[in-house]
């Protein structure tokens, strides 16, 4: 092997190595932790309440960060006949696009989302009723919460955050 062979091979080599040493280094940046996954806003709202006014500032702008506020909101559900959809009596929406959610709700703890209706204030989409993906039971109660809209058409529990504060129960006859 000639002095330039062994030198264009060991530019190759070197090069080879700083690639995956980059490359490597990128993956480790741009990778996220468990830690950096998106909490509930409502768990926000609660650390906020015994900390100090920074954090409630805090929760604000990630709050505002995360969607459009356009004000309180609100949503009444009266009690219904079990089935594959749910009612709403009238909303208030909190955010100016986002999902109404109806979700399983047994001794004060959410549960399973079993359906998710989108609004958008800029559409002049605001729903009367969300479809379920099963029945709702009778003598079972269920919860309804609004939740941000991460930008896409479709409703993700991992990407849409939950708005804290506002949500109402109903129970199926």
């Amino acid at each position: 092997m000639t002095e330039v062979e062994k030198k264009e091979s060991q530019k190759t080599v070197v090069a080879f190595i700083s690639g995956l040493l980059i490359g490597g280094l990128l993956v480790w940046v741009f990778s996220s932790t468990p830690d950096d996954k998106k909490e509930p806003l409502e768990e926000k709202a609660t650390t906020e309440v015994a900390t100090t006014e920074t954090t409630k500032t805090t929760t604000e702008t990630t709050l505002t960060q995360v969607a459009d506020v356009v004000g309180e909101g609100s949503v009444v559900v009266r009690d219904q006949k079990a089935g594959n959809s749910v009612a709403l009596e009238s909303t208030k929406l909190p955010t100016k696009s986002g999902w109404v959610v109806v979700r399983d709700y047994m001794d004060g703890v959410p549960g399973n989302v079993l359906g998710a209706a989108r609004y958008s204030a800029d559409e002049g989409l605001t729903p009367t009723r969300v479809e379920l993906m099963r029945n709702t039971v009778a003598g079972s109660s269920y919860q309804v919460v609004f939740f941000t809209n991460a930008g896409d058409a479709g409703f993700s529990i991992s990407e849409d955050v939950a708005i804290g504060g506002i949500t109402t129960t109903f129970k199926a006859n």
